[in-house]
């Protein structure tokens, strides 16, 4: 009987952090009956704080027939490091790329890095469980959808896109297959896929033309199997919008409520605050969530039009409130560098931010990141920026290089201040 397939599966994760995309690539293809008793899965979750000679050294001890790795804007050229090391050890090994840093830019990364062989594009789980199939049997990766990879002379070649899988519940769940082990304060539940903005800004959602929904007894079960049986006592949830819809919302409070009561807290979810009134508010209490997070990103006029962000000042003030009478602490998140806004803007969004005291301020420089519409539109939108990972603006039309590094310094001091005077540091 052959040798079983090597795979390794690698992450690089902010410090403290777990892939739950790698758990579901291995969930599916540990159940996918070509593959099995004909691959050997080997997952990595390191960190992005981890040198890259040392993680290829990991990597390279595995000897690994497919390398798999699943990249971000953060921590791409680390990635792109690794990667070069582990080839020029092992040249045999065939290495293969997803994520939203490489998906949209399938044909580029591989023109600017020969060490890797293919780019799984979109969402991966049914792609890569083709890819394997294909290493285990010699072909070329070509031939799968979604997948962009080179051919026998070495030049990129894009496969048809591959359709969105219509049930989610063929994925296996990560933990109840056993696959991943959920961590304290590092475990997550995904309830859909998708996203019902479309912020010009963002790679969520894109390329999905509806919402997708796990089913809700298996979501029930994740968080049974997570709260009860493992006894987590604080995850996440990394859905886009935690209350996706009123009806959506009570259910998911009447699930969480009995271990929420037992202690159980959910870390910080993202919500809609627009939609957040005191019984929306109440919901969240109920299903033991700590703290929230939201925009507004901008109050600036014509940068919400560019961006296609509603923003209603008097509804955003009345969700922050409903949820501090609550005692939910409100993490308001603002870009500086969006299009259209000028330092005027964006400063006079850190004071309306301010002026609702909400908890928590964050602030950060946009990145013009593949696949979503500021990357398409970059050059008629005025925005200039980094060509290479993580893509930071440079300058916009209206904000100058010199004058976004000072928008950065004042907002980040702001920021600190703001934090020191709740903590009485």
């Amino acid at each position: 009987m052959a040798e079983p397939l090597k795979v390794v599966l690698l992450a690089l994760n902010a410090p403290g952090y777990q892939s739950l995309a790698l758990g579901y690539l291995r969930a599916y293809a540990e159940s996918d009956r070509r593959l099995q008793g004909r691959v050997a899965f080997q997952t990595l979750d390191l960190s992005s704080a981890d040198d890259a000679w040392w993680v290829a050294y990991r990597v390279v001890g595995l000897e690994p027939d497919v390398l798999a790795v699943s990249v971000m804007c953060w921590n791409a050229r680390q990635v792109y490091d690794i990667c070069r090391i582990v080839r020029t050890a092992l040249p045999e090994t065939r290495i293969v790329l997803g994520g939203p840093e490489v998906g949209p830019i399938a044909a580029e990364v591989l023109d600017t890095h020969p060490e890797v062989e293919a780019v799984v594009r979109g969402e991966g789980e049914e792609a890569f469980a083709d890819v394997l199939d294909l290493a285990r049997r010699g072909k070329p990766f070509t031939r799968a959808d979604g997948v962009t990879a080179r051919d026998a002379s070495g030049e990129p070649v894009a496969a048809p896109d591959r359709a969105l899988i219509a049930d989610l519940d063929t994925i296996p769940s990560p933990y109840l297959s056993g696959v991943m082990e959920p961590a304290e304060g590092v475990a997550y539940i995904e309830t859909y896929r998708g996203c019902p903005h479309r912020c010009a800004y963002c790679f969520e959602g894109k390329g999905y033309g509806r919402i997708r929904s796990f089913g809700r007894e298996r979501v029930a079960a994740e968080i049974a199997h997570l709260a009860g049986e493992r006894g987590i006592r604080a995850f996440s949830f990394i859905d886009p919008v935690f209350n996706l819809t009123d009806e959506r919302l009570a259910w998911l409070s009447d699930t969480l409520a009995p271990f929420a009561a037992r202690g159980t807290r959910l870390h910080t979810v993202e919500v809609d605050i627009q939609r957040i009134d005191d019984e929306a508010a109440a919901l969240l209490v109920r299903a033991g969530v700590e703290s929230v997070e939201t925009g507004p990103q901008t109050i600036g006029a014509e940068a919400l039009e560019a961006c296609h962000r509603p923003f209603d000042a008097g509804r955003f003030a009345a969700g922050v409130a409903a949820l501090k009478r609550r005692g939910i602490p409100v993490e308001c998140d603002l870009i500086a560098g969006l299009p259209g806004d000028t330092a005027d803007d964006f400063l006079a969004g850190v004071a309306f931010v301010l002026s609702l005291d909400p908890g928590k301020i964050q602030t950060s420089t946009l990145h013009v990141l593949p696949g979503t519409e500021l990357y398409v539109r970059a050059e008629e939108l005025g925005l200039r920026f980094d060509p290479e990972p993580p893509h930071e603006i440079v300058a916009t039309s209206t904000i100058g290089f010199a004058d976004l590094r000072r928008l950065e310094a004042r907002s980040i001091h702001l920021a600190r201040v703001y934090a020191a005077r709740l903590t009485g540091v």
